[in-house]
């Protein structure tokens, strides 16, 4: 039964009319990337991704510290009647 289901999907993804995919040499293939224009700088020096990477790290962490405090406030766990902690 698996393998009538298999040679279904496999009959099924078949097509008459589909055109045979475009082949690629393999030179074309096997190439490195073409990097885009805005990795330039990344391929000649490191120290402006160095330096744009301490900047978001640096303001990740500022804002981690903005969040840093209680979750509950300390009026509603007295209202609940507990006892606040810091």
């Amino acid at each position: 039964m698996r393998h009538a289901l298999i040679l279904i999907l496999t009959l099924g993804a078949c097509s008459q009319d589909a055109a045979y995919p475009a082949l690629l040499p393999t030179d074309q293939v096997l190439a490195p990337p073409a990097l885009p224009a805005h990795a330039a700088p990344a391929t000649t020096s490191a120290a402006p991704v160095e330096t744009a990477t301490a900047a978001r790290a640096a303001a990740l962490q500022a804002r981690a510290e903005a969040l840093r405090g209680p979750v509950v406030e300390d009026a509603l766990v007295t209202r609940a009647g507990a006892t606040p902690t810091e």
